[in-house]
């Protein structure tokens, strides 16, 4: 199984940095409340902390806008995961505990301010790609509803059958969410801007420290940029 990102994607945002963490083998079938008490602090210290009037104003989301006119999407219609949930924290609403590997990655992405979801390997079809679409590739939300031909030209995630994030990193599918019988995630991790590489780094450190600590298996990880634009994951598919 590979990862792959459109290399024409480089020449609109030559900064762009995508940490990869595959965790392998993690158990996520129970609670935990070390997990759980870790969201909660994150979100009240977003609370606290945060200076702005909106969250798009922030120097970590702001770029998100800026990438997003430049790829043809709009940042307010289509806002990245990362502002939607800074957004519903400030208005007072909470992020609910799903299971404690997506609790655990929501907390690392409020704590950096980097969107970031999970995607369970056992269920993709084929390699892994950040692509501009072909106008062939079909999309399931998360959660259900009606399936759609996305567009060509709009920026996926997809595998070799259909989108499994759209407008980026803007809504997941159904498909590949994280569930209490993952065991086999792969995660990930956009940043934007020249510090990209240094961002990636302290995320996939947080990250491979934690999961196995309250989720136990292994860790592999790896960085892509305009100079490595794949790799190849240590799955079989």
């Amino acid at each position: 199984m590979f990862f792959s990102i459109q290399k024409e994607l480089f020449e609109i945002l030559p900064d762009l940095t995508i940490g990869v963490v595959v965790a392998m083998n993690v158990d996520n079938t129970k609670e935990s409340r070390e997990i759980s008490e870790l969201l909660v602090k994150t979100i009240e210290d977003l609370r606290k902390e945060f200076i702005f009037d909106k969250p798009q104003d922030h120097p970590r989301i702001k770029p998100w806008r800026t990438a997003f006119s430049k790829i043809g999407i709009s940042g307010s219609k289509f806002q990245s995961s990362i502002e939607s949930m800074v957004r519903r924290i400030l208005k007072g609403d909470s992020i609910p505990n799903i299971n404690p590997l997506v609790d655990l990655y929501n907390s690392i992405s409020l704590k950096y301010l980097v969107p970031m979801g999970g995607h369970d390997i056992d269920t993709l079809d084929g390699d892994i790609h950040l692509k501009f679409a072909e106008g062939w590739e079909p999309f399931t939300p998360m959660g259900g509803g009606e399936t759609v031909i996305v567009p060509k030209g709009e920026l996926i995630y997809c595998d070799d059958k259909e989108v499994l994030t759209r407008n980026w990193v803007w809504r997941q599918c159904e498909k590949d969410k994280t569930t209490e019988k993952t065991k086999n995630i792969f995660i990930p991790i956009d940043v934007l801007g020249e510090i990209g590489r240094e961002r990636a780094n302290e995320i996939i450190l947080e990250l491979s420290q934690l999961i196995p600590k309250y989720l136990g298996g292994s860790i592999f990880s790896e960085i892509l940029t305009r100079e490595k634009i794949f790799v190849k994951l240590p799955l079989n598919k």
